[in-house]
């Protein structure tokens, strides 16, 4: 069982260690859309919601979209009271801040996944290793 368990240690170290040293997609650049989806994307989340914005020049916006226009959309940015007004040719990408319940159900897996790992990890060394008492001395018997 100890030979089971170091085995399964020994892979779970090499797939983070092959996870954190791979290439990602994530890290790729992505492709600029044209002015027409982000107007349409601007347009489906609505006034109100969050969104961060990524401009041409590398500038990164996280705010609320006030206006809509058919040029531009005007921005709340965060702890910023004024209206930033921006062209949909200016932008890059267009993300949504909303808090996604796919990621909140990801998060929540793998930390009960690692609490499990750990939790059998743990067990089995403790049995493996529990503590014994000393055994009680026969009493002398009295002449």
């Amino acid at each position: 069982m100890r030979r089971l368990v170091q085995t399964f240690l020994k892979i779970v170290a090499l797939t983070l260690i092959c996870a954190l040293s791979a290439p990602s997609v994530a890290f790729a650049r992505p492709k600029p859309q044209n002015p027409e989806t982000i107007h349409r994307k601007i347009v489906q989340r609505g006034i109100g919601n969050w969104v961060c914005v990524e401009e041409a020049n590398g500038i990164l916006l996280t705010g609320r979209v006030t206006t809509i226009e058919e040029q531009a959309f005007g921005m709340q940015l965060e702890n910023y009271p004024d209206i930033t007004m921006i062209r949909y040719t200016d932008v890059v990408r267009l993300r949504n801040l909303s808090s996604s319940g796919k990621a909140a159900a990801i998060w929540t897996a793998a930390s009960v996944g690692a609490f499990v790992v750990i939790a059998l990890v743990m067990h089995h060394e403790f049995e493996k290793n529990k503590p014994t008492l000393p055994t009680n001395p026969t009493m002398p018997a009295w002449p």
